[in-house]
């Protein structure tokens, strides 16, 4: 019985150590029965929960500004719109587009187109285009413009900063702040002076019994401009027109084929042209039968 006795309490001790573990263990999930039983692990699909956004309907773009920047890369850009041709005294306006913001600086160089040498005892100046002083020089404001294209513009009187007839000149335009963001472009000044007009020597047209005049035009007032052709012969004879101008690559032009049946008969014969919008300005010039100037060197240009 003793035996008993021991082998009874211990099997209490077993028991006893056995539901001491279990109650330590950690409770199962609510709903899962403990033990080695199959629970589904099928996994549960996450809930997410979508953010209210607010779109606010774009603003309409205009045509104009429904496009890229026009160099076409997206990047900073100035441009340089295109130079005519112009005289020597003309005020010649420089302008164009531009990424940069409104209230950027660019700076502005005009200097000879050909390079040369200069004397070593040449003081730079920024107020000349001659090679020697290097360039004329200034600096704009940006302005503002419409889509984020802004504009600049620069106006230089041609009759100073020693501009020469008949030159070439480079124009380079860059960023004050960003040296990266440049233009150049290349104009021409001509060597015929303010307020002129020109006559070439004329010419005999076979096929229409004519002579043919023309020469430039520079009076400064454009396409608005008329002339007054007047011809005389020593015969006496005079006939008088009011001729329109044109232009082309080398600006204003003038020209008119005259019937010779309107002067002949004549050893001689004078042509004076003006402007009808300032009288002042004009050639006089008398030619032999045979279209000789009546002096050499003869001179196309008026006074």
């Amino acid at each position: 019985m003793i035996v008993s006795r021991e082998i009874f309490f211990f099997m209490v001790i077993v028991i006893s150590s056995i539901l001491v573990a279990g109650c330590t263990l950690s409770s199962p999930a609510p709903g899962v029965p403990a033990g080695n039983m199959t629970v589904s692990t099928t996994p549960v699909a996450p809930l997410f929960v979508i953010p209210l956004i607010t779109t606010l309907a774009p603003v309409p773009l205009s045509e104009d500004c429904n496009r890229t920047s026009p160099p076409g890369n997206g990047e900073s850009f100035i441009l340089i719109n295109p130079i005519s041709h112009h005289y020597i005294g003309d005020t010649i306006t420089f302008d164009g587009v531009t990424s940069l913001p409104a209230g950027e600086t660019i700076s502005l160089v005009i200097i000879e187109a050909i390079y040369h040498s200069c004397p070593k005892s040449q003081i730079a100046i920024d107020d000349s285009v001659r090679h020697c002083h290097n360039g004329l020089r200034d600096t704009v404001v940006v302005r503002s413009g419409k889509c984020g294209i802004n504009t600049w513009s620069w106006e230089v009187n041609t009759s100073q900063h020693d501009f020469v007839k008949d030159q070439g000149y480079f124009i380079s335009a860059s960023g004050e702040g960003d040296r990266s963001v440049e233009n150049t472009s290349l104009f021409f000044t001509s060597g015929i002076p303010k307020s002129n007009i020109t006559l070439n020597l004329p010419e005999n047209d076979p096929h229409e019994n004519a002579i043919r005049f023309s020469g430039q035009v520079n009076t400064g007032n454009g396409p608005d401009e008329t002339l007054l052709l007047t011809i005389s012969s020593d015969s006496g004879k005079q006939v008088s027109y009011t001729i329109p101008i044109s232009h082309g690559e080398t600006g204003y032009y003038w020209n008119y084929s005259l019937n010779k049946s309107k002067i002949i008969p004549y050893n001689f014969y004078s042509v004076n042209i003006t402007s009808n919008n300032d009288p002042g300005i004009g050639i006089f010039r008398t030619f032999l039968y045979n279209n000789e100037p009546q002096f050499y060197p003869y001179d196309p240009y008026s006074p």
